[in-house]
């Protein structure tokens, strides 16, 4: 089990949500589709080196990974840095994978 999975809890958004089944769907939706590209760019910064787009892509997410609960990915997504940059994504992605699908689990 992954430290986001372990941590990982939707009751901040859903509190704001309530019995509104239709907007939470979309909302969680959304939130697939940011995170997705998030990772994405995130992907293809750590590919070139690129830590302007890490940076601002980290600080984009930033807030909603903590409300999501993602405590954890979102601290190492802060620490990323030149060294071992390739090692270190490696893990985070896997992470974002563990996001992903306890994002996916909320929409059915």
């Amino acid at each position: 089990m992954s430290k986001t999975e372990t941590e990982f809890d939707p009751a901040y958004f859903k509190g704001l949500f309530g019995e509104a089944s239709d907007d939470w769907k979309e909302f969680v939706a959304i939130t697939i589709r940011t995170f997705e590209s998030g990772q994405k760019k995130l992907t293809k910064a750590v590919s070139s080196g690129d830590m302007g787009t890490i940076s601002d892509t980290r600080h984009a997410l930033g807030p909603s990974l903590q409300q999501w609960g993602a405590l954890s990915l979102e601290y190492a997504l802060r620490t990323l840095d030149e060294d071992d940059l390739q090692a270190k994504w490696e893990i985070l992605d896997l992470e974002f994978d563990e996001l992903m699908l306890c994002l996916k689990k909320l929409e059915a």
